[in-house]
């Protein structure tokens, strides 16, 4: 197995682990896998963790690619991007889910804007191998997963900002996916 791949076997396993430590308030179809590590938690840090984890594991993985290959693939300079903003992400907590609890509005703008980067490199990561493909069917599932990852998140938008009313925890969930179906078949 890749070590790559083992980033987002972790990551899963953390989002999965942080459920059981989140207050009641927490509810994972509106609520995001970020709201795991929201500011004024007791155990953020899980969460936390894993944001940090993956993107670590995933940028070590392909600097041992680009060793073992002796050249760097340049579509996965964007994904390396991707990595190193979740990872960033993963210092700064977003805004708490709970009402009345204190907390640093820049932290949480700094974990939005890592987040915000994050899913830019990595669309723009899907997009590059789309282009240089070298094959009909190559290029046609980067295609596929590249609507798919524009589409979930022009949904979560859409979500989030109450204009369409599904929670934003599913679509988020849905994102990951479809993103990590893409990395785990595509590095």
């Amino acid at each position: 197995m890749k070590l790559t791949q083992l980033s987002i076997i972790y990551f899963v396993a953390v989002i999965f682990i942080a459920h059981f430590f989140v207050p009641s308030e927490y509810y994972w179809t509106r609520n995001t896998v970020s709201d795991l590590s929201a500011q004024g938690l007791k155990y953020q840090w899980i969460m936390q963790a894993g944001f940090i984890g993956f993107g670590l594991l995933l940028n070590v993985g392909f600097i041992q690619k680009f060793i073992a290959a002796q050249k760097v693939f340049y579509p996965d300079l964007f994904i390396m991007l991707y990595g190193l903003a979740i990872l960033l992400s993963g210092f700064f907590s977003t805004e708490p889910f709970i009402a009345g609890v204190k907390y640093s509005a820049q932290e949480s703008s700094l974990h939005s804007m890592f987040a915000t980067i994050a899913g830019i490199s990595f669309s723009i990561g899907i997009f590059y191998r789309m282009v240089i493909a070298t094959s009909p069917a190559e290029r046609w599932e980067h295609v596929i997963f590249f609507v798919l990852v524009i589409g979930a998140s022009l949904l979560f938008g859409l979500s989030e900002n109450n204009i369409l009313p599904i929670g934003k925890g599913i679509v988020q969930r849905t994102l990951y996916l479809v993103s990590f179906i893409w990395l785990f078949i595509s590095l």
